[in-house]
């Protein structure tokens, strides 16, 4: 039997594709496997040549190999190869090809084709996974960088500059605990498609998780060109639209850095989120561009945080009593907790001065336990008093921190009076929709501990937050005191709530009173309780006069 009659059963057998290719690369010969993977016959297949069924991207490829292969610099060659279907599908193989000499020594081609479509879509799939956001399809950090890495490198060579625009959605977390994280999702797809729809074909957008975007505009002129883009692009996302039945005008904070001779990408990017916190300090809805003045600010930043987690650690925070006080004879019936930095450098300092950085840098939760604590202790300490304490709760202690967990603490190593102590929520911690944020406020309910909602009227459905949730009280917002006697809106919401409260049969403040002529229209609106200057500042608790506290 000749090497030709061996040979052909094996071939035409074969479940790999195989190929016999002239000199000129014709299909001489194929088999079966080969005709099912371009989807013709084995027949038709025989008046073509490979070129004719290869990606027009990959011949230049296959025939410089092949040149190779006819010089002696390769023995073989193996490549992937993207061949046409007939269907027009482009399908992945590998391709391995060997020079033979035919029996009347002609030179020819003897090529193994595998099917690795598959294979390839998988390959593609983790690459995708690794390098774009799973929510909006965007590129993720790690394509960004190494994209700007690129814009970078490309600008030494450019007149124009480099841009990063660093974009946080306003409020997103309002919408997320409201609405729920299906519409928070929604929300952030409607963004991101609006800002890829904005940028130009050559730009590249990014989100880096949560609500935060970046863009790189790539080769831009000046800054006033980049500053003229984001006008557009603001205006393109605040579009209104509908969202889980209402209607939602998004609106972003926006920092914009431009690149200096040799910063790094992550510089850059590290650049426009400072400026974009500033937006963010600064009123919201806006676009701050990056100095070094923002830099040495957010140097600042670091150091103050550094300083609260030695000030947690070392004592150097301390509770201060504000009352709350009966309107029509001013007796103090309860106390308001409120933190205060007893700073070594810088003396006593305000909430306002270190509670945002301590949202941020997530050590709200070690600070409100402390204050929680004290509060009890307080209580403990003075049998003398036999009001209430009321300590403000962050959204961030409720659900995963634990709050139940805390406050059982408290009240076990205290052995006060469940009763004795409320906890005052804003309208968007009563609606954060996690099951572990319900289970927490349920679980404080059933303590015994009154649930406050404080700054009514200044969240997102604040109707809601009373009709849906175990809430005893209710603290009007001092922005709606300041508004008192207008005869207009102000006086009508102090009037409404005020009915609310005892239509509800729960307990009212309003608080902000810092005048005897807010205090007269606050008696007349229907208030019964209130808190402000007009009746004193928080005091430490050594310089209260407990035992005028009445009965609440």
């Amino acid at each position: 039997m000749s090497e030709s009659e061996l040979f052909r059963p094996a071939f035409d057998g074969s479940p790999i594709g195989m190929i016999v290719l002239g000199a000129d690369g014709a299909l001489l010969d194929v088999n079966g496997a080969f005709a099912r993977i371009v989807g013709r016959t084995v027949a038709a297949l025989r008046t073509y040549r490979l070129r004719d069924l290869t990606h027009p991207d990959d011949i230049p490829r296959d025939e410089e190999l092949r040149w190779q292969l006819d010089n002696g610099e390769l023995p073989y060659f193996q490549a992937q190869t993207r061949l046409l279907h007939r269907n027009g599908d482009a399908v992945w193989t590998r391709m391995t090809v060997s020079p033979v000499v035919s029996e009347d020594g002609e030179q020819r081609y003897l090529a193994h084709v595998e099917d690795i479509t598959e294979i390839r879509r998988a390959k593609d799939l983790l690459e995708r996974r690794a390098l774009y956001d799973h929510l909006t399809g965007l590129a993720n950090r790690t394509l960004l960088l190494d994209r700007l890495e690129a814009a970078l490198e490309a600008r030494r060579t450019d007149a124009h500059t480099v841009a990063c625009v660093f974009l946080d959605v306003d409020h997103f977390k309002v919408v997320n605990d409201s609405l729920g994280h299906e519409s928070g999702d929604a929300l952030l797809q409607e963004i991101a498609r609006r800002i890829k729809g904005a940028v130009r074909p050559g730009d590249t957008v990014a989100r880096l998780g949560g609500d935060e975007f970046v863009v790189i505009l790539e080769s831009i002129p000046t800054q006033a060109a980049a500053e003229a883009f984001l006008t557009v692009l603001a205006a393109d996302i605040q579009v209104p639209f509908t969202l889980g039945g209402h209607e939602v005008v998004p609106t972003v904070s926006v920092g914009l850095a431009l690149a200096e001779p040799e910063i790094t990408a992550e510089s850059l990017v590290r650049n426009a989120d400072t400026a974009m916190y500033a937006a963010k300090q600064r009123g919201r809805a806006r676009v701050e561009v990056f100095t070094s003045e923002l830099r040495s600010h957010a140097l600042n930043k670091l150091s103050i945080e550094a300083e609260l987690r030695t000030a947690i650690r070392e004592g150097e925070l301390v509770v201060h009593y504000q009352p709350i006080v009966r309107l029509d004879t001013a007796e103090v019936v309860a106390y308001e907790a409120l933190v205060r930095w007893n700073h070594p450098n810088r003396g006593l300092l305000l909430p306002d001065e270190f509670i945002e950085i301590c949202e941020e840098a997530n050590l709200v939760v070690p600070l409100g336990a402390f204050v929680i604590t004290e509060a009890c202790e307080f209580i403990a300490a003075h049998p003398e008093f036999t009001g209430r304490v009321f300590v403000n709760v962050s959204t961030r202690q409720i659900g995963s921190a634990d709050l139940t967990r805390v406050v059982t603490a408290a009240l076990d190593s205290t052995g006060i009076d469940p009763a004795r102590l409320g906890l005052e929520i804003t309208e968007s911690g009563m609606l954060i929709a996690t099951q572990a944020a319900r289970s927490d406020l349920d679980g404080l309910t059933a303590l015994g501990i009154d649930l406050i909602i404080d700054d009514f009227g200044t969240g997102y459905s604040a109707l809601s937050s009373v009709l849906l949730n175990p809430v005893s009280g209710i603290k009007l917002a001092r922005e709606f005191t300041l508004r008192l006697g207008d005869r207009g809106t102000g006086d009508r919401i102090s009037t409404t709530v005020a009915t609310l409260t005892r239509s509800l049969k729960m307990s009212g403040v309003i608080e902000g009173v810092e005048s005897e002529a807010q205090r007269a229209i606050a008696r007349d609106h229907g208030w019964q309780l209130g808190q402000g200057f007009l009746f004193g500042h928080a005091r430490p608790a050594d310089e209260l006069d407990l035992g005028a506290v009445a009965q609440a």
